[in-house]
């Protein structure tokens, strides 16, 4: 009987830990954290603001015009994933998919694309190993990097 509450003791705290990292990402992703004034921290800042921008506008454009125009899920997610990059916050699959707005098989595909490429990072989660967290590399980071300065210019 023991056991049992052990176990579920265990089961009722990762739950709860579950929810507090949650919240704590909800929270992350209302808030950009400026470090002092270097000009890489303002630069990551309005590269951020570029890549909000873009995926606003990319979503925009579903509003006016069919979506199968506009079907290009690697993008959206490697502009997600350097917002994500900016913000100190990974993201996991489940939340990656969504935000590439396409099959999740398809999404899958991409991932597993994009990864091939070196272009983002899979860690499996220390607190559930069957939820794989995702991140830009540091070659995603710089390729969406110098493509977000050359696009300001």
């Amino acid at each position: 009987m023991e056991q049992e509450a052990v176990v579920a003791l265990i089961k009722d705290l990762t739950t709860r830990l579950h929810a507090v990292a949650a919240e704590f990402s909800g929270r992350a992703e209302q808030a950009v954290v400026v470090r002092g004034s270097d000009e890489a921290g303002a630069a990551n800042i309005d590269h951020r603001a570029r890549a909000v921008r873009l995926l606003d506008e990319r979503r925009a454009r579903r509003d006016f015009l069919p979506d199968e125009l506009f079907h290009e899920p690697a993008w959206d997610m490697l502009l997600a994933l350097y917002v994500a990059h900016v913000d100190r916050r990974t993201l996991n699959v489940k939340t990656l998919v969504a935000c590439a707005d396409a099959p999740v098989t398809t999404s899958q595909r991409w991932i597993d694309h994009l990864a091939k490429l070196k272009l983002l990072d899979r860690v499996a989660d220390p607190l559930d190993r069957r939820r794989i967290e995702v991140s830009l590399s540091d070659t995603g980071v710089a390729a969406v990097s110098r493509y977000l300065e050359h696009a300001v210019r």
